[in-house]
């Protein structure tokens, strides 16, 4: 790879769960390094594919396209952990061990009662074997197409953290910018002068420059295009410059930012298998729930007199916004 020439750096970004009540917003984003006009949805075909996919073939686009029907956690955690594992070189037991290994504050979230032993077992749906000769092919695919994962980076924002960054801004847009712009971050650190980020739009927002500004203190950051459709930005920092592009629909025109779509859902989706193990092993009967706001509040009275009886969190469980 390091031999090639030229080379190109591309990164994505996306989140999930903002619009909930309950559980976690996650975001996360993806960095590739590969020859320059490559495609990685060709170039890694037939193991890796966009649409509905065959057999084992891992699929790489909007989470909420992966994640529907009867299989859709199944291929939503194939896509994950096989990416994730062909990083890491570590295939997470249980959704403690892969918190961990994203950097996550574990202990912040054990403070959740219904985080307390994160003892749940991973592949959720998946066979491990499935997921163990996917990750092989991947491997051997990103390899032939001399296509290198420079650094996945998942960020979960649970509840607390949530309503404190809530509570700070008067704002939910802002909250949510101000964790979006905190992986961007990271991911450009890891990136040589001259990568491209491109990053699903935040909701309806237009303008960015301030929020990379304040990301960047040491960079110029200056503006390129703001349009209904995409916002983009040169990031001048001293080791050379970067493009940051905030686009709607990014996770069609992206590998990097579909990849990190499907990151963020799944890493949301084990937190709420996870918080909804709690709960039904407790309120007999209980019907699972996603979050959302009619389901959540539902949720909420089913499990009030828990809630009651052992002086349960409130603000730990439910969004103020």
């Amino acid at each position: 790879m390091d031999a090639l020439n030229p080379i190109r750096c591309l990164a994505g970004l996306d989140e999930a769960g903002l619009g909930p009540i309950l559980g976690p917003l996650v975001v996360a984003g993806a960095a590739l390094a590969g020859p320059a006009g490559l495609d990685p949805w060709q170039a890694l075909e037939p193991v890796v594919t966009r649409n509905r996919p065959r057999d084992r073939q891992i699929q790489v686009a909007d989470s909420k396209k992966v994640n529907q029907g009867r299989l859709g956690l199944a291929r939503l955690e194939r896509t994950a952990l096989a990416f994730w594992s062909t990083f890491s070189q570590r295939v997470p037991a249980t959704a403690r061990e892969l918190l961990e290994q994203l950097g996550a504050d574990t202990a912040r979230i054990q403070r959740c009662p219904w985080y307390e032993s994160l003892e749940l077992r991973l592949p959720l749906a998946l066979d491990p074997q499935d997921l163990e000769l996917c990750t092989h092919h991947l491997d051997g695919a990103l390899r032939d197409a001399s296509i290198r994962v420079l650094h996945l980076a998942v960020l979960p924002i649970e509840v607390e953290e949530f309503n404190a960054s809530i509570a700070a801004t008067d704002n939910k847009s802002a909250t949510h910018l101000h964790h979006y712009v905190r992986v961007l971050a990271e991911l450009l650190r890891r990136m040589a002068p001259g990568s491209t980020v491109l990053a699903d739009r935040c909701g309806g927002r237009a303008h960015y420059r301030h929020a990379l500004a304040a990301a960047f203190p040491d960079a110029t950051v200056v503006r390129l295009q703001e349009s209904e459709s995409i916002s983009s930005y040169d990031v001048r920092r001293r080791d050379g410059p970067g493009r940051v592009s905030f686009a709607t629909g990014g996770e069609e025109r992206a590998f990097p930012t579909a990849l990190a779509s499907c990151l963020a859902k799944y890493v949301r989706e084990v937190m709420v298998h996870a918080l909804n193990d709690w709960f039904v092993a407790r309120v007999p009967g209980l019907a699972r729930t996603a979050g959302y706001w009619v389901d959540g509040h539902r949720f909420l009275a089913d499990v009030a007199p828990l809630l009651e009886r052992d002086a349960l969190p409130r603000d730990l469980l439910v969004r103020v916004r």
